[in-house]
């Protein structure tokens, strides 16, 4: 069986009536991705540990769509891949789409790092978005067509470019392992026509970074496109992958970080 070649007659980018999955979608760019997809006529499913923030999350993506879900769960645990992927078919029958962009920070030193630190960071931003594939890849092979979108980072490259602003060695190591799992996977997946890419935002003026950005705000200046990262930023770049526009791009990694840094 051959992949299809695209309609280009049709909308590639429409992507109503597809089902996706957000981690962490209580707050930053995962609020606005599920925000975005729902905008755009998909049935969103949106994950996050927080109850209090995924209600306002509902509410937001109320103005715009009846058609989403919630499930309150910390992504490291054993359970909630099931509970995602029951979400999403309960949902819409299907999962057309995974965005993994639940994850933390730190500020760690490679002299100083713990243990338990270290195992923290590969529990929630590699270890659990791999957990996650593991039981979504089989929904999407048997349906011949699905695309997951790895939010990895900008700081993979080139460590952290703001020093201090969140480009700690374990956060910045465990977003490359992410992108290069996210390229091997690509290749077991390709022949069911399933899709495997990742996104590598740079700063992104989030909740995430409230606690120094004014420290943040005054690298402005060195981003070519002329501003900060906002979340909103992200949102066509995954519905473009979530898309058929995206249908022949698999195993790659698109930055999306205003010029900030610049790679093949």
């Amino acid at each position: 069986m051959r992949l299809p070649v695209p309609d280009i007659r049709s909308n590639l980018f429409d992507i109503s009536g597809k089902t996706v999955a957000i981690t962490g979608a209580g707050q930053g760019i995962g609020r606005m991705l599920s925000l975005g997809f729902a905008a755009a006529g998909a049935k969103v499913a949106m994950i996050d540990l927080n109850g209090d923030l995924l209600k306002e999350s509902e509410k937001q993506l109320g103005e715009v769509s009846s058609d989403f879900t919630s499930v309150v769960a910390d992504v490291s645990a054993d359970d909630t891949p099931k509970r995602i992927v029951d979400a999403c078919i309960g949902l819409g029958g299907r999962i057309d789409c995974l965005v993994n962009n639940a994850g933390i920070m730190s500020y760690t030193d490679p002299r100083t790092i713990t243990d338990e630190e270290f195992d923290r960071m590969v529990n929630i931003n590699f270890k659990a978005p791999v957990r996650i594939m593991r039981e979504v890849l089989p929904v999407m092979e048997e349906q011949k067509n699905g695309s997951v979108i790895n939010i990895g980072s900008s700081w993979s490259s080139r460590a952290s470019v703001f020093n201090q602003s969140g480009g700690g060695v374990d956060y910045c190591a465990l977003k490359a392992g992410l992108q290069a799992y996210t390229r091997g996977a690509a290749q077991n997946l390709a022949e069911h026509f399933v899709r495997l890419n990742a996104i590598a935002p740079g700063g992104v003026d989030t909740p995430m970074h409230a606690h120094h950005r004014d420290f943040l705000m005054e690298f402005e200046k060195y981003i070519p496109l002329g501003r900060m990262t906002v979340a909103e930023d992200l949102v066509g770049p995954a519905i473009f992958l979530a898309s058929d526009a995206s249908g022949y791009i698999t195993g790659q990694t698109l930055h999306v970080n205003g010029g900030m840094i610049m790679v093949d």
